[in-house]
């Protein structure tokens, strides 16, 4: 009873201690039975025979302990290696997240796609739906289906890796554009591992690269066009003066001089166009409300056509340290949309007055330029500030207020709308906040105020 009491203990040794505890104990065991069994007296049994049974004892000591120290090795090194194996998947998933990726399998024999723990939901819906769907091809754009099935064709023929960019489309409408990459596995060609990428962002900003190159390059266009205007322009205002002087008909004088005005005006017009075009990098002191008087003389022949009246309204306010040609990009870019806002008329209002971003209590000038067109969808409202965004046909490009706001952003000042489609008092209105100090992107030019074009008045005509 006491040498199976001594094997019990053994196994609980050999479970919840060391090494060197386990070892120990099938020894002293050996020992204690040598010690006071294998004699009726407490002495020490020399003989074979005692020897021999204290061997025994002692080699199943260590037997036991083996086995159980066998065993919580195994469950120890089982427990590492889940705790790797956990350690891979929770980096596997983190990698995924933060690349807002997926990872898959393909088995080529099942045409079964399934996707690993943890990535992202690429196509607006859950891996587990999309899993339970068996390939996510129904989900790709019908016209970009024959490139995926294409590449896909490639890498089954020769084991080449799978590569394609498609576009799908998300459960509430939304177009995002997703990247495959893939190849055979070694070991397994008909299963191919890979990994998708939602590249939305990237394919945005190329996008955005091309169409500003074309946008630069018709504005240099534009800028060349208004240089060569402006040449004979001066010849014609010096002959239409001469023949001024020499009329001596008062209603020629009239027509004369009516005719001298609309040339300077056309002159006016394409020398701001050459300032829009020449973007400036030293900030300058500009006066808001004269800026805007400059802006709106572009708008006046289709706000007259349209039979939309222009009201402004400046308040004194200090002068503005800014880009000025951005300010004038955003200014001509609201009361555009404003313009095209009322095909059929309307009453346009901006006003200029100091304000107070309430962010972190700047000082600066708020302009407010609002209209009484049709206001937006809430749909629309969303999505104002996207690239390439818009709700004009023909050739806008919906870059407007994605560069407004991204100048008013720079500036260090705020842009905010309201608008509304009820029938009884639809419109929109932009308000733009603009700091007085400047913002850090500003260097240390030595700073003016900017010149107004000589020779043409800086004053509306009369509402």
């Amino acid at each position: 009873m006491p040498l199976a009491l001594s094997f019990v203990l053994l196994c609980v040794i050999a479970r919840n201690f060391s090494r060197g505890a386990s070892i120990l104990a099938p020894v002293v065991t050996a020992l204690s039975f040598n010690y006071f069994v294998a004699l009726p007296e407490d002495a020490w049994a020399m003989s074979s025979e005692g020897l021999l049974e204290t061997s025994i004892i002692l080699a199943v000591g260590c037997a036991i302990t083996y086995l159980f120290r066998g065993q919580q090795d195994a469950e120890r090194n089982l427990r590492l290696a889940h705790k790797s194996l956990q350690e891979k998947t929770d980096a596997l998933i983190q990698a995924q997240q933060g690349s807002n990726s997926a990872a898959w399998s393909f088995d080529t024999a099942t045409r079964k796609t399934s996707w690993y723990e943890g990535g992202s939901e690429l196509f607006g819906r859950s891996l587990a739906d999309i899993t339970a769907m068996g390939s996510p091809i129904a989900l790709v754009l019908e016209e970009d289906r024959p490139k995926v099935t294409a590449a896909a064709a490639h890498t089954g023929e020769t084991g080449q890796p799978f590569r394609v960019e498609f576009r799908v489309m998300w459960p509430n409408g939304e177009i995002r554009w997703l990247e495959a990459c893939g190849m055979p596995k070694p070991s397994d060609p008909s299963v191919w591992l890979g990994v998708s990428m939602d590249i939305t962002n990237r394919k945005t900003a190329e996008l955005t690269l091309l169409r500003s190159e074309k946008l630069l390059a018709a504005s240099r266009l534009a800028s060349s066009v208004s240089h060569e205007i402006n040449n004979p322009l001066e010849a014609v205002t010096n002959l239409m003066y001469l023949a001024r002087s020499k009329a001596v008909d008062a209603e020629q004088q009239r027509y004369l001089e009516s005719a001298e005005k609309q040339l300077a005006r056309v002159a006016y017009i394409t020398n701001q166009s050459l300032r829009f075009h020449r973007q400036q990098t030293a900030p300058v002191l500009i006066d808001v409300a004269e800026t805007l008087r400059e802006v709106t003389l572009f708008f006046e022949p289709r706000m007259s056509a349209s039979d939309t009246t222009l009201k402004l309204e400046a308040q004194p306010v200090p002068r503005l340290l800014c880009c000025a040609s951005e300010i004038r990009q955003v200014f001509g870019n609201l009361i555009q949309n404003g313009v095209e806002a009322m095909p059929t008329g309307g009453r346009m209002r901006v006003r200029v007055r100091s304000g107070t971003d309430w962010r972190n209590g700047a000082q600066g000038v708020r302009v407010t330029i609002a209209n009484t067109g049709k206001g937006m969808s809430m749909q629309t409202k969303k999505r104002i500030y996207e690239p390439f965004f818009t709700t004009k046909d023909g050739t806008n490009t919906g870059l407007g207020l994605w560069v407004a706001a991204g100048i008013v952003e720079r500036h260090g000042g705020s842009i905010q709308f309201w608008s509304s489609m009820n029938p009884e008092r639809s419109g929109t209105a932009f308000s733009v906040l603009l700091p007085l100090q400047p913002p850090r992107f500003f260097g240390a030019e030595d700073l003016k105020a900017e010149p107004s074009p000589p020779g043409i008045s800086n004053t509306l005509p009369a509402q």
